[in-house]
């Protein structure tokens, strides 16, 4: 539970980073978004339904500071934690660069949802042509601030002791978070 608590913490804080702090360093286009990474994670590391509830909880929160719609960021994150669980059934994701590649291909999921989503039921012109020059951008900030957030992540799991379950770290087995 303290874990739970600690995921939507620093939900939370992402969220505050994401709609108050990073716009004032960096272009819309360049701006990472740090509560996909925190999905991704939870989607690999945590067992369905709390990846689930917590994918449900960080896309309502992100909804309500920055999003264009509500339950726009909710559905999204759904099916991000869904196709993440799937593909980690796959896969050895206990490799670093691996999560990486997954966070690239979520980043990519991510684009195509939401712009999916905004052609199909909002009113507006097609948002499309918006969204996929934008799509390299999102992908390399995503990626460098993934890989810093992977780096303190290791640095700090060294400090506290290692815990099985961790996804792209060490001593995880094949089962993780069930």
């Amino acid at each position: 539970m303290r874990s739970y608590l600690l995921y939507l913490f620093t939900g939370i804080l992402f969220v505050l980073l994401q709609s108050s702090v990073l716009p004032l360093f960096f272009s819309p286009n360049w701006r990472p978004n740090l509560i996909l990474i925190l999905v991704l994670y939870l989607g690999l590391s945590e067992n369905l339904s709390r990846a689930l509830i917590a994918g449900l909880l960080l896309g309502a929160i992100q909804d309500s500071f920055c999003g264009p719609s509500l339950g726009l960021y909710v559905s999204v994150y759904l099916v991000i934690v869904l196709a993440t669980r799937v593909l980690s059934e796959q896969l050895n994701i206990e490799s670093p660069p691996l999560l990486l590649l997954l966070i690239a291909g979520g980043t990519l999921l991510q684009n195509l949802i939401v712009g999916f989503y905004l052609t199909i039921l909002a009113d507006d012109s097609p948002v499309l042509h918006i969204l996929l020059p934008a799509i390299p951008q999102q992908l390399l900030t995503n990626m460098f601030f993934s890989t810093i957030l992977l780096f303190f992540l290791l640095r700090f799991q060294r400090l506290f002791g290692y815990r099985s379950g961790l996804a792209g770290l060490i001593y995880q087995s094949k089962h993780h978070g069930t």
